[in-house]
């Protein structure tokens, strides 16, 4: 008897993420991370929901895969999450996918890895000085090299998580020694066992305006991109944080500086030996042109959402496709003005809500909210650990009214209650 196929997604989904693939008729099936509150849109489109602690190991997971094949035929799995990157490769190479090397699994998921990678395939000038640390002790030669300002980031985590910039030297004690504390309470929460002595990232800051390109890598190398998104991070806003409050199409870049970014996105993704993924690149612009942040194998937060929006393109389509290997199509078919903005509260504190949701309501743009939090639960800055717990998607048909919004949010400063 043949089985019916199903498209399995690891960890949880936002809504605008997978609609489309439902309509084209694929079934898809979510392996919910059982450790991740919310999960899944109120209105999904799953034909299957299991749950699964992701602090469990890539066999636990491959034994559940198997159990799910006795009744289905699994076609594709898909992950747009850092979280579960290891996870999914394992899971696309026991299946007979599509998947990352092991060399390319290694550099996506440490920081330092990938930094030497960019340097020894493209150069020091495609990326910014950096130096890893473990102990206090070695902060004084790195300063040296380096210099200030400096910026702190964990080797191994997303979404800006623990972040934070550093001026002097006393800010760089204070920052490492809470960095290395912080991480352990992660760590330990994560199941993590290495966190004895968290490794830290310490980077030259860069100064210019932050972007993202999702480039579609096929397993024979072929890369396939779609638009630079841009990006206003917490640091934009006079915040000692990095979150990203607004991502947005289409970019302000000019034409030329979209060629010369994507020249080293690709750059970037070769010096990897990233295949067989989406490849999720971050660059800073700088006066003196675009320099790599990092690149993850998986699609950046919203980037399906936000495609999709302004201009037509599907990136879980063509993730799926690529997964399918069938043929990929990245082709603009539209180019509207639309923001997902993600204010995060100043401090930490329980969520009670917004002081004023009237006044995004009125926004000319203003075409919905979410929340990701409930009554009570714990939100703060990222630097402090804390994910995104508001959602606000702007549209406008004209470019001026989209950021007149934009920057009345921003002038609102801590919405929260």
């Amino acid at each position: 008897m043949s089985l019916n196929t199903i498209c399995l997604v690891l960890g949880g989904a936002r809504r605008g993420e997978f609609e489309t693939l439902s309509e084209m008729g694929v079934k898809l099936g979510l392996i919910l991370d059982s450790n991740s509150p919310g999960g899944t849109p109120v209105d999904h489109q799953f034909a299957l929901i299991k749950k699964f602690d992701f602090q469990q190991s890539a066999a636990d997971l491959l034994a559940l895969i198997d159990k799910i094949s006795e009744s289905w035929r699994v076609e594709a799995v898909l992950n747009t999450r850092e979280a579960y990157v290891s996870h999914h490769s394992a899971a696309t190479r026991h299946l007979g996918l599509p998947s990352i090397s092991e060399s390319a699994l290694r550099c996506v998921t440490n920081k330092t890895a990938m930094h030497n990678a960019f340097v020894e395939h493209i150069g020091k000038h495609s990326t910014a000085l950096f130096a890893r640390a473990k102990s206090i002790e070695e902060l004084p030669e790195i300063v040296s090299e380096i210099g200030f300002p400096l910026i702190l980031k964990p080797t191994n985590l997303a979404a800006s998580l623990f972040v934070q910039k550093c001026d002097t030297f006393d800010d760089l004690l204070t920052g490492f020694s809470s960095m290395q504390d912080s991480l352990r309470a992660h760590y330990e929460k994560l199941g993590i066992a290495e966190s004895a002595a968290p490794e830290v990232q310490i980077e030259e800051f860069l100064s210019g305006s932050l972007h993202s390109q999702d480039l579609i890598v096929t397993e024979h190398g072929e890369i396939y991109p779609t638009p630079i998104v841009d990006v206003i991070t917490g640091k934009d806003l006079g915040l000692n944080d990095f979150h990203h409050f607004y991502r947005g199409c289409p970019s302000k870049l000019e034409r030329r500086e979209h060629e010369v970014a994507y020249e080293l996105a690709v750059a970037g993704v070769r010096a990897l030996g990233l295949k067989s993924c989406i490849a999720h690149v971050e660059f800073i612009y700088t006066e003196n042109g675009p320099k790599l942040l990092e690149i993850a194998a998986r699609p950046g937060a919203h980037r399906n959402y936000l495609l999709e929006m302004t201009h037509g393109i599907s990136l879980n389509v063509q993730y799926y496709n690529n997964q399918k290997r069938q043929a990929i199509d990245c082709s603009i078919k539209d180019e509207k003005n639309f923001a997902i903005l993600t204010p995060f509260p100043r401090v930490k504190r329980q969520f009670l809500g917004l002081k004023d949701v009237e006044t995004f309501k009125s926004l000319p743009s203003y075409r919905s909210h979410e929340f990701r939090v409930k009554g009570g639960d714990l939100i703060g800055p990222a630097r402090e650990g804390h994910y995104s717990c508001f959602v606000l998607e702007l549209m406008a048909d004209s470019h001026e009214v989209l950021w007149a919004d934009i920057e009345t949010v921003k002038e609102m400063g801590d919405c929260f209650l």
